[in-house]
């Protein structure tokens, strides 16, 4: 999911909140946004660079090499830890904050889910078989057929091609 997705859902849940949370909203909503930090740090593990810009480019990549580092700020190990200080210390920030970071990652874990259902449902309804070179695959990827503009659209069966790995590096060569 985009960060611009994320900020949106994040904006729609604190309006959501905010009749209760009142002046605390700003806490789960910064949490829900900031927990990313992690993709800014693979940006710097993979590419030796603090520039901002490139890592906004890099980020937006489809298909990009990821860094060595997992994203700790999503582990639940991470959030389990953090669950564990709340409760031990009973400090409402703490509840905040994790709340919202919860919610990232829920979404994630959404978005995720329906990207791979319907990567499965295109591959089945190939036959492993390549719709460009007509190679048997194993495994063939999900490709866009357009930019998805909207979060509704990355959704949509009629957007997406499943491809060999090698087509599907051809085609976004080409541009």
């Amino acid at each position: 999911m985009r960060l611009e997705e994320h900020v949106a859902f994040s904006t729609a849940a604190a309006l959501v909140a905010l009749p209760w949370l009142k002046d605390e909203v700003w806490l789960p909503y910064v949490a829900s946004i900031l927990i990313d930090v992690d993709h800014y740090l693979e940006f710097v593990a993979a590419r030796r660079s603090l520039s901002l810009r490139e890592a906004l480019r890099y980020l937006r990549t489809p298909h990009r090499q990821r860094g060595p580092l997992p994203k700790p700020l999503h582990q639940p190990l991470t959030l389990g830890a953090l669950t564990a200080l709340a409760a031990l210390t009973r400090q409402r920030w703490l509840w905040l904050l994790l709340a919202g970071m919860v919610f990232h990652v829920s979404l994630d874990a959404c978005n995720n889910y329906l990207v791979r259902r319907l990567q499965g449902q295109l591959q089945r309804e190939a036959a492993g078989r390549c719709p460009l070179c007509a190679r048997e695959v194993m495994r063939l990827e999900l490709h866009a057929r357009r930019p998805l503009r909207t979060l509704l659209a990355r959704y949509r069966r009629a957007n997406y091609v499943v491809l060999c790995p090698e087509c599907h590096r051809l085609l976004h060569l080409q541009g």
